[in-house]
């Protein structure tokens, strides 16, 4: 009777080893962001546009408490904006937003591999402008829009957002590599019966390189 129940001993200790090892240990890291974004603005009735570049970056905090789930917020510098595609037409406008941005995000993490991991992204962000500049000709006078030459009205902006990627870890941290779409809520313009356009919401594609030094490990 005494064998059998040190070889059960032995067996639930053995069994609560291997249980610890596989528990998640959370884990946090603080981390700088790069990037270039693809904006644009989604007018009611649409406009035709084109490419319109600018920079996305700033600093990162991230906290797992749960394998899968984690909490991501960021505080970023961000240029958006819109540049019109008028080639038929010999006028030409573009309008560049800087934005301070602060975003609430939650983190889907997946895969089975130590060192690289998928990622999806949830959340919202609130933002507020910093200073607008506009590049504008005028030659046809039957083309000029009523935004022409007219700030913005709105200058917080909130907006949704969802993003792809990879997760790194190495020795000297951790990488992620994403696609994020965001779009906001709110118009850059306000609106009226008289008003031409009804809608006024940016909306931009950004490709984001984030470096992490991690505080702690798994």
């Amino acid at each position: 009777m005494k064998k059998v129940i040190i070889v059960l001993f032995i067996l639930y200790a053995g069994f609560e080893v291997c249980a610890q090892s596989d528990e998640f240990k959370p884990r946090y890291a603080f981390g700088i962001k790069q990037g270039i974004n693809n904006s644009s603005v989604s007018f009611k009735p649409g406009i035709s546009q084109g490419i319109n570049l600018g920079y996305s970056g700033g600093l990162v905090y991230k906290h797992r408490n749960e394998k899968l789930f984690g909490l991501q917020l960021e505080l970023n510098f961000c240029q958006k904006g819109w540049t019109e595609d008028l080639d038929t037409i010999n006028n030409s406008y573009k309008r560049s937003l800087n934005y301070i941005e602060l975003p609430f995000i939650t983190q889907i993490v997946m895969g089975k591999r130590l060192k690289i991991k998928y990622y999806v992204n949830l959340g919202t962000s609130v933002a507020y402008l910093l200073s607008e500049k506009e590049d504008l000709v005028v030659n046809n006078e039957l083309y000029r829009r009523e935004y022409y030459e007219k700030k913005v009205e709105n200058a917080f902006d909130y907006s949704g957002l969802g993003e792809l990627g990879i997760i790194y870890y190495t020795g000297v941290g951790e990488f992620q590599v994403g696609v994020r779409y965001q779009r906001t809520f709110t118009d850059l313009f306000k609106t009226t019966e008289t008003t031409e356009f009804r809608n006024s919401q940016s909306q931009l594609w950004s490709f984001l390189v984030s470096y992490f030094f991690l505080d702690n490990r798994e």
